[in-house]
């Protein structure tokens, strides 16, 4: 009795892992977590969340793990679940299709011509063996090559073509899992990260999205030259790194890298992603007294104490910042002046009233700077990227297998009847059926043409008798 409950619990679970039931929820999870985690950025800073999230959110959010969504355990069950069920779907059916590539049945018996499609009849005034060469390259000609087997006194001819769309759902089925695959090796020995270097500086480390990981990338990157181009708007119109990849102090290759045109070296990839002020190499300020109204027009550099023309007073900037609290550029300004404490505020390039607001002889505002820019790049290597390549490839295989193609198979009788041949004609195709018609109507018409006075002339005969 258990012996059968097991059995019976082996079939029931065998038949539940291999169900459409199954594959459909778990496609339909599966897409709606892609979702997710295109919507909700992925292995980003605490930080950076918390700027769109409340602390209650971001909390639910790393719990479910949808933060990191395609390392979450939940997601890599999902996805074994999934090629389970693939793979015991395959396997369940793979039997009935192996059939068709084994010896083939060339002979029907009554009752299986009796189950295909009523078939097509044609007569032939002459017997059967000496009609059935002329039969037989008709029928390799217009359909395919044919076998022949002889039974009693009759003749049975079978042909086919397209059997390997049989196999259409299993290499899409294969294709899902090396995919899968693919994506897995990615996961587990590939890196995403990103480097930030000024103009004329080497990296040879890149940092993790998260900021908690360093990976060594066996080089050095060298930014030669980092350019950018605006729109009239202010808006940036195109930003391009011009990159020196080297090995030790040898120069292996120099290539720009540009938005949507990476530079890969040694499987890793440089994409161009972001850009920003590293510092500045030259600041033309304007320098306003507020007693006389005379504007001066005065280049200073970081670090270096400058005179203010016509005055006793001196200034430096000691700091830059590319983006004080949103507001952009900003410099620290250390105003000395006789007699007077020494000051210390801030100048904004795009906000020159916040410092016309501040109290004071004189009025500091951003009239130029010679920017020097750092470059953003993401750095990516994915090891599994040619494994989902031929994935890929495969689910194209199989999706032209089961879709462009129909496995097609005729069988042609050969039997005496009334000194003259009876040709029998019957097929199958398991889609396309209507195609198939024609196929056979076109082979009747085919047979029918190497005997025109077939029927008649058995007609004839019988009459005479």
């Amino acid at each position: 009795m258990s012996e059968g409950k097991e059995k019976g619990f082996g079939s029931s679970l065998r038949d539940s892992l291999s169900s459409v039931r199954l594959t459909i929820p778990l496609l339909i999870i599966l897409a709606v977590a892609s979702i997710i985690g295109t919507v909700i950025p992925q292995n980003a800073s605490p930080e950076e969340y918390l700027q769109v999230y409340k602390v209650t959110t971001y909390k639910v959010l790393r719990i479910l793990g949808l933060l990191d969504m395609y390392h979450a355990r939940w997601f890599y069950f999902l996805l074994a679940l999934l090629s389970l069920n693939l793979s015991v779907c395959s396997l369940k059916r793979f039997r009935s299709i192996l059939k068709f590539f084994g010896q083939p049945e060339i002979r029907l018996d009554e009752g299986q011509w009796k189950a295909i499609s009523p078939s097509r009849k044609v007569s032939h005034p002459v017997l059967p063996e000496k009609s059935l060469i002329q039969v037989q390259e008709t029928l390799s000609r217009i359909f395919g090559q044919s076998l022949v087997l002889k039974a009693d006194k009759s003749y049975h001819l079978f042909a086919e073509k397209g059997k390997f769309s049989r196999l259409g759902f299993y290499f899409i089925h294969l294709s899902i899992l090396v995919i899968l695959l693919g994506a897995l090796i990615g996961f587990f020995f590939g890196f995403n990260g990103y480097v930030n270097i000024a103009e004329g500086e080497t990296a040879d480390q890149a940092v993790s999205r998260t900021g908690q990981k360093t990976r060594s990338l066996g080089f050095k990157v060298k930014l030669d030259k980092f350019n950018v181009s605006f729109y009239s708007s202010g808006a940036p119109q195109e930003f391009k790194s011009t990159v020196t990849i080297l090995e030790g102090d040898r120069k292996v290759l120099t290539e720009p890298i540009r938005v949507n045109h990476p530079l890969t070296y040694q499987g890793i990839s440089f994409y161009q992603s972001s850009y920003g002020l590293a510092s500045v190499e030259k600041v033309v300020l304007t320098i306003q007294d507020r007693v006389s109204g005379k504007e001066t027009t005065v280049p200073a550099q970081i670090g270096t104490r400058t005179e203010i023309p016509g005055t006793s007073g001196t200034f430096a900037l000691t700091r830059f910042i590319s983006d004080l609290r949103g507001g952009g550029p900003a410099f620290q300004v250390v105003l000395s002046e006789p007699d007077r404490r020494m000051e210390t505020f801030w100048i904004l390039q795009y906000h020159p009233e916040i410092d016309a607001s501040r109290p004071g002889r004189y009025f500091f505002r951003v009239k130029e700077i010679e920017p020097q820019y750092y470059s953003g790049l993401q750095v990516t290597k994915d090891p599994g990227v040619w494994v989902v390549w031929i994935g890929c490839f495969l689910m194209m295989v199989g999706f032209y297998l089961a879709f462009f193609m129909a496995h097609r198979r005729v069988w042609v009788r050969l039997t005496e009847k009334k000194g003259g041949t009876l040709v029998e004609i019957a097929g199958s195709s398991h889609r396309d059926r209507f195609e198939f018609e024609k196929e056979l109507e076109k082979i009747e018409q085919a047979l029918q043409g190497l005997f025109p006075k077939g029927e008649k002339e058995l007609k004839k005969r019988e009459d005479q008798k």
